[in-house]
């Protein structure tokens, strides 16, 4: 069983490094929103679908690894946690697997902090468009230059962006 235990401790650690590295992208992401970059912003998300199926995989074996410890120790209970599985554990092993288990629980709550702050971004983003977009197509504008004369000529257009769609 100890070699269960010491597959576990490396499949946490296995996955804080890679929430570390969504971490580091997603601050990337932040960046391309502010710069307007769509271009980045999508190889960003790619890179991190790719890390979230190999997070997933490692979640998968980790829950398995969990329920080879319960048969192992007889244990019914539905709801067992890693803090329920370190009290079992001797005193160096559970805290280590304790502090990892914190480590990645930092992790995701830095990871889901500068989420919302990247969703914040793209929400206002999104709306500054939406706002630039519908004034261009509500009201017509009126073209003033100068006529043959020298008079000042005005001549109704319609808005700037069906002109530049036509």
């Amino acid at each position: 069983m100890e070699k269960n235990m010491i597959e576990m401790t490396n499949i946490l650690k296995e996955e804080t490094g890679l929430f570390e590295k969504m971490c580091t992208l997603e601050k990337s992401k932040t960046e391309a929103i502010i710069e307007h970059n769509a271009r980045l912003l999508e190889t960003i998300s790619h890179e991190q679908e790719d890390i979230l199926g190999r997070i997933s995989a490692l979640e998968n074996d980790r829950m398995r690894k969990m329920e080879d410890y319960k048969k192992h120790r007889h244990i019914r209970t539905s709801s067992f946690t890693l803090k329920d599985m370190a009290e079992v554990l001797d005193g160096s092993t559970a805290t280590n697997m304790l502090t990892i288990g914190r480590n990645l629980k930092d992790v995701m709550i830095r990871l889901s902090r500068i989420q919302d702050t990247n969703r914040v971004l793209i929400s206002d983003n999104m709306e500054y468009y939406n706002i630039l977009l519908t004034g261009l197509r509500r009201d017509p504008s009126l073209e003033t230059g100068y006529g043959r004369d020298g008079r000042e000529d005005e001549k109704l257009k319609n808005s700037i962006l069906f002109n530049q769609t036509a």
